[in-house]
């Protein structure tokens, strides 16, 4: 979770003591008495708690409640935003749509707990694999969306044997290993919008479901 609102809110009532400071004590010619410093220091409690509410809506808002990846809604926003910065630059993006393979029966075998757990575990395996700018999304049910940000030459090939080395070892109580199907789309050879790279990466990956 960002800070961004606890700063902003603090920031705010910093100025505007300062201002009042300057302008009643300096200007004016007004002393200020010890309560002064006390109601400021409220300020600053009141401002650092409506803050804090601020940053924990706007994360709730972008992440998934369960993983705290991101969701769908803020991809689609932060991807059109991306876009705009590389379309000039010739790097690319892929997109990779990650789906756990019979994880319906996993749930009907350990319970929901455990495939909530599982799903918690793989999330923090797949963004432990991402870089800093990355974006890692819950995308479904079990799917996950990696976004990764300027693709490099030969990165998807150790990254797909990679992830799946992970999931078939497992470190849980119930479940040691688990597989996954793997869809992989590239803008922009692939598409230039996320709908077009996502339904790529969607028919990628139920080719290696067949297979």
């Amino acid at each position: 979770m960002k800070y961004r609102g606890r700063v902003v809110a603090v920031c705010v009532v910093i100025l505007f003591n300062i201002l009042r400071y300057g302008y009643y004590n300096i200007y004016l010619g007004y002393l200020f008495e010890d309560s002064f410093f006390v109601l400021t220091g409220i300020f600053l409690l009141v401002a650092w708690i409506g803050g804090k509410q601020y940053d924990v809506a706007k994360f709730y808002a972008e992440k998934d409640p369960l993983t705290n990846a991101y969701n769908r809604r803020t991809i689609d926003k932060v991807f059109k935003k991306q876009i705009s910065v590389y379309k000039n630059k010739g790097k690319k993006i892929a997109v990779v749509l990650i789906d756990l393979d019979d994880f319906k029966d996993i749930n009907d075998r350990f319970g929901h707990q455990t495939g909530d757990e599982l799903l918690r575990h793989v999330a923090e395996l797949i963004m432990s694999n991402a870089k800093r700018e990355d974006y890692v999304v819950r995308w479904g049910g079990d799917e996950f969306v990696h976004v990764i940000l300027d693709l490099k030459e030969n990165t998807l090939k150790d990254y797909v044997g990679n992830l799946k080395s992970t999931l078939s070892n497992l470190n849980m109580e119930s479940v040691d290993a688990v597989s996954a199907s793997i869809g992989i789309a590239i803008y922009p050879d692939d598409g230039e919008t996320f709908e077009k790279l996502i339904q790529k990466a969607d028919t990628s990956m139920y080719e290696m479901k067949k297979a």
